[in-house]
């Protein structure tokens, strides 16, 4: 039903939007349905300025129109973003320091942890049609073990994982 590719927006390679565009009638001539654009913070939210700051990253209005043209040729475009690793980049700014357990993971369990992924998923939510959201949260082999584990001492990784899981999930679902 769905035949697609995913194209890697985050490391230092943020291609233009008309390149994605040609990208797209490539992939459309050769029978593609669906683009993943895996982006880390590399796109606009509102609330955060310095997701995606100095990084070349989308504007809201860039992935409306992306996902406008994309539409047009037949192909869904889905976002692919990140809710717990792959986060360093934007984790690096002190003012996002609140919501670092390690360098590059989300911290777990903090409200203002969730507030973001929420102003995340409602900036993707907010400019592409789909009903899709690929929320990565791949490669966080350090989870609970930076400032989780100063906060609230030793915890069932697992059952820590499965939390933020169902945190996100609820998000999602709203």
């Amino acid at each position: 039903k769905y035949f697609g590719v995913m194209l890697d927006m985050s490391r230092n390679a943020v291609m233009k939007p008309s390149v994605v565009n040609k990208f797209v009638d490539y992939i459309s001539s050769f029978g593609y349905n669906m683009l993943q654009l895996y982006t880390e913070d590399t796109y606009e939210v509102p609330e955060y300025p310095y997701m995606g700051y100095l990084r070349g990253r989308y504007s809201q209005k860039d992935l409306q129109e992306l996902d406008a043209y994309a539409a047009s040729l037949g192909v869904e475009l889905v976002p692919c973003i990140q809710t717990l690793g792959h986060m360093r980049q934007f984790l690096q700014w002190e003012e996002n320091a609140p919501l670092r357990d390690q360098m590059d993971i989300l911290l777990i369990d903090e409200e203002k942890t969730y507030a973001l992924i929420e102003a995340q998923i409602r900036a993707m939510r907010d400019v592409m049609k789909t009903d899709r959201i690929h929320i990565g949260m791949d490669e966080a082999h350090g989870v609970g073990l930076g400032e989780y584990l100063l906060k609230h001492g030793n915890t069932d990784r697992h059952a820590l994982l499965c939390r933020h899981l169902a945190r996100v999930v609820e998000i999602c679902e709203k």
